[in-house]
C-alpha cells in the first residue's frame, strides 16, 4: 500500500475509509454528564443492528467518556463516536462477524445561537433508500455537498429535499414547524436521519408533535414558525426561507424551557 508517496508494507484498510461502512453519533458533555446518553447509545446499538455489524461494550466507550471529561473538567464538550467494520481487504463482501473499530474524537462545545437563521431550498436532493433511511451512516457525501452550496449561496443553512421533491430535513439538523395550533416534522422512512432531538420531541411531546409524510416546499412556506432541532447546535428559528418571511421568527417559550429542564445525566 502507498499512502502520500510512501510505500507501507500492510495492504489493510479500515472499512469506514474504504467504503463509508459504518456510522456514528454526535452528543454534547454539559455539567459534566453527557446528555441524552441513553439514545445516544440506542442510536448506536440500532444501526449496528441494521448494518449486520459489531458494537463495543456500552461500559468500554463510557468508560473512553468519563475520561476524556476528566481531561477536561469544567469544560462543555462535544464528543463524536464512530464505529466501523473494522480492518478489510478489497471487496464489498464482509464476514459477519468481524470485529468493529471504534473511534472518538472531543472538541469544546462553543455557545449556541438562536439568531434566526436565513435558509432557502437546497439545489441538491437526497437519496431515497428505505434500507439507510434514518441511520446516521459514515456515507456523507452529499452532506459535503450541501455544505459547499451553503457556503457558495451565502446562507446560514439549506432545507434539504429528496428525490420526490419533498422536505427531508436541513444538512445537519431536524426540521419542524407550526401552522395554526399544530406542530409537525416530516416523515423520514424514505431519507434523512432520525435526530436524537427529534426523537426526544415526538417521546416527550412538549409541543404534541406530529409526524406528516409528502411534507411539499409549499406548506414550509405557509407555516407560521419554522426551527431547527440539533443535539449539538440546539433549537434554531429561521426567519427566511428565499424570498420568503416567516412570520414567527421565534423560539417558543415551552420549547425554551424544555430544552433546559432536560435531563443531562447517565
Amino acid at each position: 500500500m502507498w499512502h502520500n508517496g510512501q510505500q507501507y508494507p500492510d495492504q489493510a484498510l479500515d472499512r469506514g475509509l474504504q467504503f463509508g461502512d459504518g456510522h456514528f453519533t454526535t452528543l454534547t458533555v454539559e455539567n459534566g454528564s453527557p446528555r441524552w446518553w441513553p439514545l445516544h447509545w440506542q442510536r448506536l446499538q440500532q444501526a449496528s443492528e441494521r448494518l449486520q455489524m459489531l458494537l463495543p461494550p456500552e461500559h468500554e466507550l463510557l468508560d473512553c467518556i468519563a475520561q476524556l471529561i476528566k481531561a477536561q473538567p469544567q469544560q462543555d464538550l462535544v464528543i463524536k463516536i464512530i464505529i466501523t467494520r473494522g480492518i478489510g481487504d478489497r471487496g464489498y463482501g464482509f464476514q459477519p462477524q468481524s470485529e468493529a473499530n471504534w473511534y472518538l474524537t472531543c472538541n469544546l462545545l462553543m455557545s449556541r445561537s438562536a439568531a434566526p437563521l436565513r435558509v432557502d431550498f437546497a439545489q441538491l436532493q437526497l437519496s431515497r433508500s428505505v434500507q439507510l433511511a434514518g441511520l446516521k451512516s459514515l456515507n456523507r457525501l452529499e452532506q459535503v455537498l450541501l455544505s459547499q452550496e451553503r457556503a457558495q449561496r451565502q446562507l446560514d443553512e439549506l432545507i434539504a429535499l429528496d428525490t420526490a421533491g419533498e422536505v427531508v430535513e436541513a444538512i445537519s439538523s431536524n426540521i419542524i414547524w407550526r401552522e395554526g395550533n399544530h406542530w409537525y416534522t416530516p416523515d423520514l422512512g424514505q431519507a434523512g436521519i432520525a435526530g436524537v432531538v427529534r426523537g426526544q420531541l415526538l417521546e416527550q411531546q412538549p409541543l404534541a408533535l406530529k409526524v406528516q409524510t409528502g411534507v411539499r416546499p409549499e406548506q414550509l412556506l405557509a407555516a407560521e414558525q419554522v426551527l431547527l432541532t440539533n443535539s449539538v447546535l440546539g433549537l434554531r428559528p429561521i426567519a427566511q426561507i428565499g424570498e420568503h418571511r416567516v412570520s414567527d421568527p421565534t423560539l417558543p417559550e415551552a420549547l425554551k424551557n424544555w430544552w433546559h429542564a432536560s435531563d443531562v445525566s447517565y
